[in-house]
């Protein structure tokens, strides 16, 4: 009966690993699309910015 149950909670723990790894890859890739999306944003801001400064000189 013991060995039923350590069987099953490992098991349990196995499954919880996989799920938790999924999570984190997914969170991994939500990270990288959202700074991807905010970089040219910033880029384009700092030419903006740049650009009057230089010409007003």
């Amino acid at each position: 009966m013991t060995t039923r149950l350590e069987e099953k909670r490992r098991a349990i723990e196995a499954q919880k690993r996989r799920i938790e790894a999924i999570f984190a890859k997914h969170r991994q890739r939500l990270g990288k699309s959202a700074f991807l999306q905010v970089q040219p944003r910033e880029a384009a801001g700092e030419a903006e910015a740049e650009g009057p400064g230089a010409c007003g000189a």
